[in-house]
């Protein structure tokens, strides 16, 4: 309590000379400069890609995704189609689920459970769980917390074959 009440004073005194805690922020953001050398473009290429430079892979039909994927972990940047149906499966690797835009009924153990826009879902492993898309495109990040290799698997057939028509 006595931190809320201090923070209450100092947000109003700085109000009376005309600072808000906001602008007070911005302004000592803005005193501070960089002190690290900026990357060459060789260091920046080796660590940044843009998530639309990612091929699209299709995990199951009206399900495709951008994948990417460190030494232990993944993401897949997903869209499921309008209409669709992602089947109830389940797999070892922990995953946490955020909505971007739309809304689906996620099935987790036989419940339905209605995300929309701003949800986030952490399924355990080995959980069953899949999804009923309505009426709109689902856009969704998936956090797996190890490499799914299945999906590994699917990305570098697509690469494959995107090599083959170079």
């Amino acid at each position: 309590m006595k931190n809320k009440i201090t923070a209450f004073i100092l947000a109003g005194a700085l109000a009376t000379v005309g600072i808000t805690p906001v602008r007070l922020m911005a302004q000592q953001a803005a005193a501070q400069k960089p002190k690290e050398p900026v990357a060459t473009p060789e260091e920046f290429k080796a660590r940044v890609i843009r998530q639309t430079d990612l091929p699209e892979t299709e995990l199951v039909p009206g399900s495709n995704s951008r994948l990417i994927a460190g030494e232990q972990s993944m993401i897949s940047f997903l869209t499921m189609d309008k209409h669709s149906y992602f089947a109830p499966h389940q797999h070892k690797q922990e995953q946490i689920m955020i909505v971007l835009e739309g809304y689906c009924d996620e099935i987790i153990e036989g419940k339905l459970y209605r995300v929309s826009k701003g949800d986030v879902i952490v399924l355990p492993s080995n959980i069953v769980h899949g999804a009923y898309i309505y009426d709109e495109d689902v856009h969704v990040i998936d956090v797996f917390g190890e490499v799914r290799a299945d999906y590994m698997v699917k990305m570098l057939q697509v690469m494959a074959g995107l090599n083959k028509k170079k």
